[in-house]
């Protein structure tokens, strides 16, 4: 079937005028997007402006009784919250118990269990936030919930509000959080764990179940045991490494070199020869932390490993120990007899030293 030319060319001819028109549409809507956008932009910093003036006449007028804050305009109260929420972080002491006080005069706290179930994620990130930040106790119930959301930074802001409290009421839910997360994802989260303070590890060691019937929390145990310098755990870590886990007898070494007891030394120097590479590479860079010198023989031994990641541990740790270990290093180095491994890895933690001035 043949169409007149006529009628192709007034089909052409419409078509192109509707394609221009809904091209022209889509500018002229991305037109209008931009610039409201860009009204908004000039718009907060107009107000973060003038807010952060106010807010230093506010909070440091060297008087006993602080200056009426200025009205905040209705339109302006949820941008009022986020300056609020960024600049809390920067104040402490009586600075920020002034900057609660304000937050809380605007009564926008009250709409926070309204807000927690938003459907809009940054909607329930931003009052997690204000929750941890403005320590409303009264609401950390409600943040819990949070933990599950979908959307991984509102569920971080939630762990973050919960452990800030340092309420141990919430550890099992952050940590059962921290749990779910991939093994590679857990040790990133230990800095959010650490909001609970030290006495997460005494509520860890009463709460876990045994080592071997649930490992991974006391992985946890052991690693937050090492960042905090946690002495008070020294003997739950020595009793972690006689588990028949390697992950657990690995988190364990970790955090004892974190402590550096001496009088551990011999609890550890034998895992230096145990049949799982991930041990030995852990012990290799807790020996000389523990030991000092004293642990070069042991040190020496490790670095005709196999395994790259333990010569490569052991040679930095006896890099580590200054004069001392770059002697044996420089003699491991132009040894004919020894190990090729160990000659190889010897000569490139020297030429490392040499480049950072260590030796």
């Amino acid at each position: 079937m043949h169409l007149p030319p006529a009628l192709v060319l007034q089909a052409l001819i419409w078509g192109t005028v509707v394609l221009g028109t809904l091209v022209a549409g889509l500018v002229l809507l991305g037109t209008g997007i931009q610039f409201r956008q860009d009204r908004q932009n000039r718009h907060r910093i107009a107000r973060y402006q003038a807010w952060e003036t106010d807010l230093a006449a506010y909070l440091f007028n060297g008087e006993d009784t602080p200056r009426p804050f200025p009205r905040i305009a209705k339109e302006d109260r949820q941008l009022f919250q986020k300056f609020l929420t960024r600049y809390h972080a920067t104040l402490a002491g009586r600075e920020a118990e002034g900057l609660r006080e304000l937050y809380l005069g605007l009564g926008v706290h009250q709409s926070i269990p309204r807000r927690l179930k938003h459907r809009q994620a940054t909607v329930r990130a931003q009052a997690a936030q204000e929750v941890g930040i403005f320590k409303l106790e009264e609401y950390l119930e409600a943040v819990v919930p949070l933990l599950n959301d979908p959307v991984p930074y509102v569920t971080h802001l939630a762990a973050q509000a919960l452990t800030g409290s340092g309420d141990l009421r919430f550890a099992k839910p952050v940590v059962d959080w921290v749990l779910r997360e991939e093994r590679y994802q857990r040790e990133r989260l230990l800095r959010v764990l650490e909001g609970f303070g030290p006495d997460l590890l005494p509520w860890l060691e009463a709460h876990l179940a045994p080592p071997l019937a649930a490992p991974d929390p006391w992985v946890l145990f052991a690693l937050l045991a090492g960042s905090h310098r946690h002495r008070e755990s020294e003997p739950r870590l020595l009793e972690l490494l006689t588990e028949a886990n390697v992950d657990l007898q690995a988190s364990a070494l970790k955090a004892l070199a974190a402590l550096a007891d001496p009088l551990t030394y011999p609890k550890v120097e034998p895992l230096a020869r145990h049949e799982a590479w991930p041990v030995r590479a852990q012990a290799a860079k807790a020996l000389g932390l523990i030991g000092g010198p004293d642990a070069i023989p042991a040190l020496i031994a490790l670095t005709s490993d196999p395994i790259y990641e333990v010569r490569r541990n052991a040679a930095q740790g006896m890099a580590d120990l200054g004069h001392a270990g770059t002697s044996a290093l420089t003699w491991l180095a132009e040894d004919p007899t020894a190990d090729r491994f160990a000659r190889d890895i010897a000569r490139e933690r020297l030429e490392w030293a040499d480049e950072r001035g260590h030796q």
